[in-house]
């Protein structure tokens, strides 16, 4: 029983979102000022980090990505439900990251009560976790690894190992019960467009002695940022770190 699925991803991207948009006067700037504001904090951002603004800035590259960010931004904002989304008065300012007072205030009470609702959803996933952690033999730890690069995937006879973080966990006696069609990116530390992995959910379910299943949402980013979220499944006799 998955609790941190795809769709609960996607539902705190959205809360991220409508947090971040700052609150605009349109009777008092243009839409072309607040395009000029948007791209110019973007680019301060991208100044943050110099192997990378090297790249961006001498080529088309920081377009590219900012462009790549204000479709992620509405593609989040497109899957408000309608209701919600019936109510916005101006989209196109909110894809730059700001809002008029209105919009704001409406999507506000909209994020607190999802991000309630997704928070009751984690306690809930954590709150199983730890419940069957207790049924394990010892205690497996992966909260230091949730966020982290994930590096390798590798069976050795009957047991599955994932690296995460610079930590490897197993799954003994393993059986794969989700496979999504993805394979764990080589990260490339020097390189500041390299592709990447992260292990970005963790569940732990107690089946029965001596039978559990973890259940993994993994993220896969590109060279623009943009995010793709794959679901794992193992079941095993145990699960523990090595």
């Amino acid at each position: 029983m998955k609790i941190l699925t795809k769709k609960w991803r996607e539902q705190y991207e959205q809360t991220r979102v409508i947090n971040w948009l700052k609150v605009v006067d349109t009777q008092k700037i243009s839409y072309e000022e607040i395009q000029k504001k948007s791209k110019n904090a973007f680019n301060d951002r991208i100044y943050d980090d110099k192997e990378l603004a090297k790249l961006a800035f001498n080529t088309d590259l920081a377009d590219r990505l900012y462009n790549a960010q204000v479709e992620r931004d509405r593609k989040a904002l497109l899957a408000l439900p309608k209701e919600v989304y019936s109510k916005i008065k101006n989209i196109e300012l909110l894809v730059l990251g700001f809002a008029c007072k209105e919009d704001k205030e409406m999507l506000m009470a909209y994020a607190d009560e999802l991000h309630k609702q997704l928070e009751k959803d984690a306690e809930k996933a954590n709150r199983l976790t730890e419940e069957a952690i207790d049924c394990l033999p010892q205690d497996f730890e992966f909260d230091f690894v949730l966020g982290e690069l994930a590096y390798e995937e590798y069976t050795e006879g009957n047991n599955y190992y994932i690296n995460a973080g610079g930590c490897i966990f197993c799954v003994e006696n393993y059986e794969i019960i989700e496979r999504e069609d993805f394979k764990i990116k080589d990260w490339e530390e020097e390189n500041p467009l390299s592709l990447w992995t992260t292990l970005d959910a963790v569940e732990v379910h107690y089946i029965n002695d001596n039978c559990f299943e973890l259940h993994m949402l993994f993220a896969d980013g590109d060279e623009l940022e943009n995010q793709v979220f794959w679901n794992f499944t193992l079941k095993g006799t145990n699960i523990k770190n090595v």
